[in-house]
Parts: C-alpha cells; structure tokens; sequence
C-alpha cells in the first residue's frame, strides 16, 4: 500500500518488487474515496487500487542514492547531490535525514524514494533523474 497523499506523476514505487514510475493518480469519491495509481508498464498505463498488496514505496538505499547521481562524502559522512546553479544543495545523512551544510536537521525521515523526490523537486526545481 502507497500513500497516494505523497506521490505525483512521476513517483517512481515498486509494483510487485519491480520500479515502476506513477503516470496518472485517480480518485473515485462516488462511494468511499477509493484511489488507484497508474504506472508505466510496457509503454502504457496499467492501474492499480492503490491499496494493492502488488503496491509498496522504494525504500532509500545507499546503492539506490548512488544510481541517482549522489556521492557519499566520508570526511563530512554524507550524501550528497551536485546541485544546478542558484539552488540549494541537498545533502543527506547516513540514516536518510536531510541536513543543511551545518549538519543540522531539516527534513527527518527520508526513507523512501519518492519522498526524496518530493524534498528535491521542491528545493531544485527540477526532477531527480533515475533511470530505471
């Protein structure tokens, strides 16, 4: 199960253990709010209940922040991502917390990929590029 409240097109979540990126999120209020996610699959939309056991967020790993283009800084042990001019640099530490360049404590917590996502768009102003 995925908190569709935190994703976006272009999420990436597993769908059954494999990554999938989120195309199209929809709702039906008709009876219960009842949502389903659509995912990228064989170069089309294929849609979920996003209650789905099939459904689960990609957990951050070390491997996973190196595939997206950080480097982990041992003298400073962080993670780090080269950042486009004039935006903040983001900077993660080794239990996924994003810190400012003092080290102090900015977002807890940042365990999943598409939080990571969130968190970059926001500062960056453009998408964290992965290639699947």
């Amino acid at each position: 199960m995925v908190n569709t409240q935190e994703l976006r097109v272009g999420s990436y979540i597993l769908v059954d253990n494999t990554i999938r990126k989120v195309c199209c999120i929809k709702s039906d209020e008709s009876a219960a709010p009842i949502s389903s996610i659509g995912f990228e699959s064989s170069n089309s939309c294929e849609y979920e209940m996003a209650t789905s056991d099939r459904l689960a967020a990609v957990p951050i790993s070390n491997e996973l922040l190196t595939a997206l283009g950080f480097t982990f800084h041992s003298y400073h042990k962080t993670w780090q991502h080269e950042r486009p001019k004039k935006t903040v640099t983001i900077e993660l530490s080794t239990a996924y917390t994003a810190v400012d360049f003092s080290h102090r404590t900015l977002v807890k917590d940042v365990h999943y990929l598409h939080l990571l996502q969130n968190l970059f768009y926001s500062l960056q102003q453009q998408e964290l590029s992965f290639k699947l």
